[in-house]
């Protein structure tokens, strides 16, 4: 009995441990983004997103939420979704591309999408905040 309890424990542990690797080497956090956005929902969700834009294309992102897994299965398909675009394509991202890639949602977790959409935005607008107007 305790035998198959520390078995069970640690093929849990294993898991969990594989899990945080490969999501910690798969979403690194960019040291200095030149798109950041940290937007909180109505529903207490908190989402980031981070972009790193090399010749008007998303060369680079991360995300971020503490919220519940519906938030951060939308938030990293926004994230997904923008790299390697161009910032005219990214602006095009909404939540209807987002639930196309990830499939349907819970009608009580729209709002996931939504806020994912919004922060995306919202990253790409302080890129551009940032960016100094061309001289023509």
């Amino acid at each position: 009995m305790v035998m198959n309890l520390l078995v069970a424990f640690a093929l849990i542990f294993a898991v969990g441990a594989v899990w945080f690797l490969l999501h910690y080497y798969g979403n690194p956090v960019i040291d200095n983004p030149q798109g950041l956005a940290r937007v909180a929902g109505n529903c207490g969700d908190t989402m980031e997103i981070g972009l790193q834009i090399e010749n008007n294309v998303v060369s680079s992102a991360h995300s971020w939420t503490d919220g519940c897994a519906y938030s951060k299965l939308c938030v990293e398909a926004a994230v997904m979704l923008a790299r390697d675009k161009p910032l005219a394509e990214v602006k095009k991202i909404n939540m209807i591309s987002i639930m196309e890639l990830i499939g349907q949602l819970p009608e009580t977790h729209l709002h996931c999408a939504q806020l994912a959409e919004t922060t995306l935005q919202k990253s790409v607008e302080d890129y551009i905040s940032k960016v100094p107007p061309r001289k023509t």
